[in-house]
């Protein structure tokens, strides 16, 4: 073999391997990832934690007491999540979320047209608006949301 046909096959070799990693994102994710955003669900930090590892690798940045999973464009109730996130065990708080990268008003249309439930605006030092579970969308930026699931720890839950 050449070396142009060596490096032609690594970099075939390369390119298969990654999109097989890629593919490592199974069918039911979205809906329990879904499902832990909207507060329907119950769950628990070491349970994302190791679901996120098992399905996205490694966290790509811990920050904020969290930990930033690359989401691989899941879609999450009609909107692709660009970072999932989950509370460092440490953190006071029981919290699983996504960063999507749209308008938080097209967000929370896709939302509730697709989940079937609404959210209401809080006042507050900046704007937030929480469904009748629990669930919280922030607008990061013009063209940025956050959505995500909190619950405080109390001492009463894993």
């Amino acid at each position: 073999m050449s070396r142009k046909q060596i490096l032609l096959f690594l970099g075939f070799a390369v390119a298969f391997f990654m999109t097989c990693t890629q593919a490592a994102v199974p069918s039911h994710f979205g809906d329990k990832v879904e499902n832990a955003l909207a507060c329907r669900s119950e769950w628990s930090t070491d349970f994302w934690r190791n679901y996120f590892r098992q399905h996205l690798q490694q966290p790509v940045r811990t920050w904020g007491e969290a930990e930033w999973f690359n989401a691989q464009k899941t879609e999450l109730a009609g909107n692709p999540a660009d970072e999932v996130f989950v509370n460092v065990p440490s953190s006071g708080a029981l919290m699983v979320g996504a960063l999507i990268k749209k308008p938080l008003a097209d967000v929370k249309k896709n939302i509730e047209s697709r989940m079937g439930f609404n959210f209401v605006p809080l006042a507050g030092p900046y704007p937030r608006w929480l469904s009748k579970f629990g669930s919280v969308l922030v607008e990061v930026g013009p063209e940025e949301t956050k959505w995500y699931c909190a619950r405080w720890h109390l001492g009463n839950r894993p």
